[in-house]
């Protein structure tokens, strides 16, 4: 499963399933995931600690990746 997370257009009661439906904060997207899952963050401004959050999925064996530019 991809979860995707944009902090532009993003919203945290979203499905997070598509990048139209993205959940606003990465926090939340860790939360759903599951080991083997990936999360795609589009770039934008995050207010949370991003590279702390970044850890605790990769040590649930979720990928994370930015994806793409706007």
């Amino acid at each position: 499963m991809i979860w995707y997370v944009s902090s532009k257009a993003g919203s945290d009661a979203s499905d997070g399933r598509t990048p139209q439906t993205a959940f606003k904060t990465l926090q939340h997207a860790v939360d759903v995931a599951k080991a083997g899952d990936t999360i795609a963050i589009a770039p934008g401004a995050y207010d949370q600690d991003l590279p702390l959050r970044v850890s605790a999925a990769r040590a649930a064996n979720v990928v994370v990746a930015v994806a793409g530019s706007e």
